[in-house]
């Protein structure tokens, strides 16, 4: 009996029967990748030009702080709707009217005469990001089969993980030249450029993909999820900046309350046959199930890395923003090549092997490289860093695009979108979770010991890797309770 026509499967969960799926190709491919790339570099790229931002239009240090949290969290609350909308109404439609959005409101924060115009236009702009990211992972799903979704996914990975060190490398070269006034604004102009260029190639490249079916949107669950992000991701953000007033930790109470109703309205469409914003059988498939618990971890601890990384190398160690770059760049170089080689190993040795062998390999370097970290202390050597980083960024490699791979193997064209925009909100709450778990440590470190320095901050830092070592050790006893196929 085919999938089709089982009728223990919801029809939520059903492919469609109608003829072959459209051809992604190389150049819808890369065009698609665009928007993740995008996104991924306009928000790391913003957090190495924020102390010029602050200096430039005269910003306090919470303003600073909102120019990127007020990104962070505009791109992930619609990111589940921005996902189910393409469902509906056109993944390259959605590409699309995200594309041109991210475009516009970059122009808008380049020009931005004050704090607050720019905060309104990063705002702005990861919504539009919201709407335009989802449709990657979902039209590659929608698109592709068998070797060449393997490649696709690997690609997804290579540009997710690489994309963050790419971001903070441009942030840097693009600061050390006084373009267009003030530094920090050449660094949204190159958005606006490569936005364009990425909206004409999708108009040329980019397949129509959709889920047919009823057009309806739960609108009531909409706002449910929508209030659920903010309650979590507004305290995360700006709390740690903010001392952690009473009203944070109210919104973080009330955070599994909103998720709660939300779910429980989700499981009532499905049981009357209506149409959820997430479907529920989306999470009886173990692979996808299993695979969020692993991209919790693997996001949330690799957030608080990159966070304890900027600030111990820069404010700790005061190396500049190009060098702490530069030493990451190995890592992010490392991290791509590996990506797309573990594309080609997955039809042969499957996704579950490739992910225990990532995170047995990241366990390992983590834990070396906290030790060098540890007892070099403020005399870091960037070499030794860098190098010990090549081998964190294979094993990280090997448990990205898998993982990806891994989740999506079951998820039906029907539903990609949603499946997309639920993984890649977790991500970004991941990273959030990430940082303010990061910040509160680093606090406590540098609050015992205020004249500790340096020491402080590489103590953190390697406190952190011996974390993410650990979150590696779980990941792979998660991927080997993965489906073997």
């Amino acid at each position: 009996m085919t999938t089709a026509s089982n009728p223990r499967i919801h029809p939520s969960l059903r492919p469609p029967v109608h003829d072959a799926p459209p051809t992604l190709g190389t150049a819808g491919l890369l065009t698609a990748l665009s928007a993740l790339l995008l996104s991924v570099v306009s928000f790391a790229a913003t957090g190495i030009a924020v102390p010029d931002i602050g200096a430039s239009l005269h910003a306090s240090a919470a303003e600073q702080s909102l120019v990127v949290s007020a990104y962070s969290v505009g791109f992930a609350v619609p990111m589940v709707i921005g996902g189910r909308l393409g469902d509906l109404y056109g993944r390259r439609r959605l590409f699309l009217l995200g594309m041109a959005g991210f475009t516009v409101f970059s122009l808008l924060a380049t020009i931005a005469p004050n704090i607050t115009v720019l905060i309104a236009a990063r705002a702005l702009t990861g919504i539009s990001a919201a709407a335009m990211v989802p449709q990657v992972l979902a039209t590659i799903t929608a698109s592709t089969e068998g070797r060449e979704r393997a490649r696709a996914v690997a690609l997804f990975g290579a540009t997710a993980g690489g994309a963050t060190a790419v971001g903070q490398v441009l942030g840097g070269l693009l600061l050390s030249a006084p373009l267009l006034g003030a530094p920090w604004r050449t660094v949204f102009a190159v958005s606006v450029v490569l936005g364009a260029l990425a909206f004409l190639a999708a108009l040329r490249w980019l397949p129509r993909t959709s889920s047919p079916g009823r057009r309806t949107l739960d609108l009531t669950g909409t706002a449910l999820l929508g209030l659920s992000l903010l309650a979590l991701l507004v305290p995360l953000s700006q709390g740690a900046s903010l001392g952690w007033p009473a009203w944070c930790w109210m919104l973080l109470a009330g955070a599994p309350l909103l998720f709660a109703a939300f779910w429980a309205r989700q499981v009532r469409l499905h049981r009357v046959d209506r149409v959820p914003l997430v479907p529920p059988p989306l999470f009886r498939l173990r692979s996808y199930r299993l695979g969020l618990v692993m991209a919790l971890m693997l996001q949330s601890s690799f957030g608080a890395f990159t966070f304890l990384y900027a600030l111990s190398t820069q404010t700790g160690l005061g190396w500049s923003p190009m060098r702490a770059a530069l030493v990451l760049l190995p890592f992010a170089s490392c991290f791509f090549i590996v990506s797309i080689w573990s594309g080609k190993l997955a039809p042969r040795f499957g996704f579950r092997r490739l992910l225990t062998i990532g995170g047995v390999v990241q366990a390992a370097l983590l834990g070396i490289t906290a030790a060098s970290v540890f007892s070099q202390g403020p005399d870091l050597n960037p070499w030794s860093l860098a190098a010990l980083l090549v081998g964190v960024g294979t094993g990280q490699a090997l448990m990205f695009g898998p993982l990806v791979g891994a989740m999506i193997a079951d998820v039906p064209p029907t539903t990609a979108g949603a499946a997309s925009g639920v993984l890649n909100t977790t991500q970004q709450a991941a990273m959030g979770l990430g940082v303010a778990v990061a910040g509160g440590l680093l606090g406590t470190m540098m609050g015992t010991s205020p004249t500790a320095g340096g020491q402080g901050y590489t103590t953190a830092l390697a406190v952190c890797m011996i974390v993410q070592a650990g979150f590696a050790i779980t990941f792979t006893l998660c991927a080997l309770a993965l489906p073997r196929r």
